[in-house]
């Protein structure tokens, strides 16, 4: 999930809470809350609005710190690459749980993989395909791969 993912599930979660709420109660601009929520790029580098973000919503640093890595555009560009190429990915959910398959199409808001299938139909039956919320979508890889690629991302950063 990524970290403007994340910031629009912890305010649904607190009941629907507005930017001008968190931020009177966090000490974060509302302009900054907002724009964690709408840009889909890699945001979040300030620590110290994330440690205000994190006590606010009761969640631990690291818990928003670790979804840096996780925009949307990158998950974006990872799905178009394999989709175009019909290849074999694993998708790690919030839940722990992974799935593996042929990613058939994305959007927006979900991805739809054809599970153990060697080709993906852009025009499959949606019964035979399995539909993931890409909000829900914690990591990903090739299927081949050997890391998942938020994760090794985030040793790569604080090793330099």
């Amino acid at each position: 999930m990524s970290l403007s993912d994340y910031i629009r599930y912890q305010r649904a979660a607190k009941g629907g809470l507005t930017p001008w709420e968190i931020a009177e109660g966090s000490g974060v601009t509302s302009r900054d809350v907002h724009l964690i929520e709408v840009k889909h790029r890699r945001m979040g580098d300030d620590d110290e609005m994330l440690r205000k973000l994190a006590a606010y919503f009761g969640v631990p640093f690291d818990a928003l710190a670790s979804r840096r890595e996780a925009y949307r555009k990158r998950l974006a560009a990872f799905l178009d690459h394999n989709v175009s190429q019909s290849r074999p990915i694993a998708l790690k959910l919030e839940s722990g749980e992974e799935l593996a398959g042929v990613p058939v199409w994305y959007s927006r808001e979900a991805v739809a993989l054809r599970e153990g299938a060697a080709e993906a139909e852009a025009g499959a039956d949606p019964v035979d395909l399995c539909i993931v919320q890409r909000g829900w979508v914690a990591d990903w890889k090739s299927a081949d791969a050997p890391a998942w690629e938020v994760v090794a991302s985030m040793r790569n950063d604080s090793a330099v």
